[in-house]
């Protein structure tokens, strides 16, 4: 089970890092905003445009015509050296397919850790990917609400 298809849905379908993951449009919206925060691209609330302008880029895999700020500066982000934003985004959306995937089917386990007051997720026997990603808190603009 190296790559068995994630499914939630007919929406969204993606080939990434050799897998072909189907979502529900509002599943994989979810995924990628939180991706989003985690990767410090973006901070709740934003507006219809901006998250339009992030699901966009994680489907195409670009953003080719931004409607929001946040879209304009992660194409400024895009055009810099160094880390793709984009391919981390799509990278989180789909290791968190990935994961639900295999906690689904039984192959990794969640434990509550009382210490850290957070879920722990044991390998059981498939290795976990990494969570090592970049950080880029550049996109600062405050989006509207509309």
């Amino acid at each position: 089970m190296d790559c068995a298809d994630f499914h939630s849905g007919d929406d969204v379908t993606l080939a990434f890092l050799g897998c072909t993951y189907a979502f529900a449009r509002a599943d994989f919206e979810q995924r990628v905003l939180r991706a989003a925060v985690e990767l410090e691209l973006a901070t709740r609330p934003l507006s219809r445009s901006a998250r339009a302008d992030l699901v966009a880029a994680a489907i195409d895999g670009e953003l080719a015509a931004p409607r929001s700020q946040v879209g304009e500066q992660l194409v400024e982000l895009c055009e810099r050296n160094g880390e793709d934003p984009i391919y981390w985004l799509r990278k989180l959306v789909f290791r968190s397919a990935w994961l639900d995937h295999r906690i689904k089917h039984g192959l990794v386990e969640v434990a509550f850790d009382d210490a850290a007051g957070a879920f722990r997720i044991e390998p059981g026997r498939y290795p976990l990917p990494g969570a090592g990603h970049p950080s880029f808190a550049a996109l600062t603009v405050p989006e509207d609400r509309a």
